[in-house]
């Protein structure tokens, strides 16, 4: 049983938090809806996963800059988390591994454009880290892939395998072998984390090794058929570089961005002006 349970939030933001029941876990979601919406007149949609140890309130934080972009440019903003972790029920400590979460995230579709006027042509989701590589795997689904316009990450694994075993397998995350329907992408790596590093290699706890940005790139440039290389058209800081890469005839694209003095964190730069733009520009689905 799914059940919705609406709580109002007194905020000067706007924002609401929404409980769900979804296979048997109250999960709760944050919802900021900007003065523009009108019911009736469909709006675009953007859902923000945060890391993998964290919760909601991360990706909704002020220096996200999310929150003040869906009240700029007039779109609805969704922030969920992700599952709770098992040792620790009541902590800020949420992720997204569970299989469980990639039909959650076509629940949450449903339930948002139940409850408001959506654009559902314009569907986009952005994410960090373990949020990052949950927006990966719904790009492999094609049901899922194909409700979704764009997307936009930081880091997040595409591809690696675990120390121990020595034997044990690669796996990576691959869209077109697994019958995506082809999106256009944003993708973000920080030239010093350590944690998901640029150009792969083992990760900062020594347990996994993991496939480079550039591999990453690769994929989504493979998946997204985007071969014509162009100029970026944003304004980025000086220690910012970006390429772009677009289909002439689908109108899809795929940016990658290399910011040299960020970590295993999202950019302290003004990234959802960016991603908002790039949005723009995409065909609806």
């Amino acid at each position: 049983m799914q059940n919705l349970i609406i709580e109002p939030v007194t905020s000067a933001d706007r924002r609401i938090t929404i409980t769900l029941s979804f296979a048997g876990v109250e999960r709760e979601i944050a919802v900021f809806v900007p003065s523009s919406y009108v019911a009736g007149t469909a709006m675009p949609i953007v859902f923000a996963l945060h890391g993998g140890s964290g919760d909601a309130s991360v990706m909704y934080a002020p220096d996200k800059r999310i929150v003040a972009h869906a009240e700029q440019d007039g779109f609805i903003a969704i922030f969920p988390n992700g599952l709770p972790r098992p040792n620790k029920p009541h902590s800020q400590n949420y992720f997204w591994d569970d299989p469980i979460n990639q039909s959650y995230m076509a629940f949450l579709m449903d339930e948002l454009s139940a409850r408001y006027t959506i654009d559902t042509s314009r569907i986009y989701f952005i994410g960090f880290s373990g949020g990052a590589k949950l927006i990966y795997n719904l790009a492999c689904d094609p049901l899922i892939s194909a409700r979704i316009a764009a997307i936009g990450t930081v880091a997040g694994a595409i591809g690696g395998k675990p120390v121990e075993p020595a034997a044990a397998p690669w796996t990576i995350i691959d869209p077109s072998s697994d019958g995506g329907i082809p999106l256009p992408a944003y993708l973000v790596q920080g030239a010093n984390d350590i944690r998901c590093p640029l150009a792969g290699g083992f990760d900062d706890e020594n347990e996994q090794i993991l496939v480079g940005f550039e591999t990453k790139v690769a994929i989504w440039r493979h998946f997204a058929s985007t071969h014509d290389e162009s100029a970026y058209p944003g304004a980025l800081p000086p220690n910012v570089s970006a390429r772009r890469w677009t289909n002439a005839n689908g109108g899809h694209s795929v940016v990658a961005v290399v910011d040299d003095g960020l970590a295993h964190h999202w950019p302290h730069w003004d990234l959802m002006g960016q991603l908002w733009s790039f949005f723009q520009a995409i065909p609806p689905r």
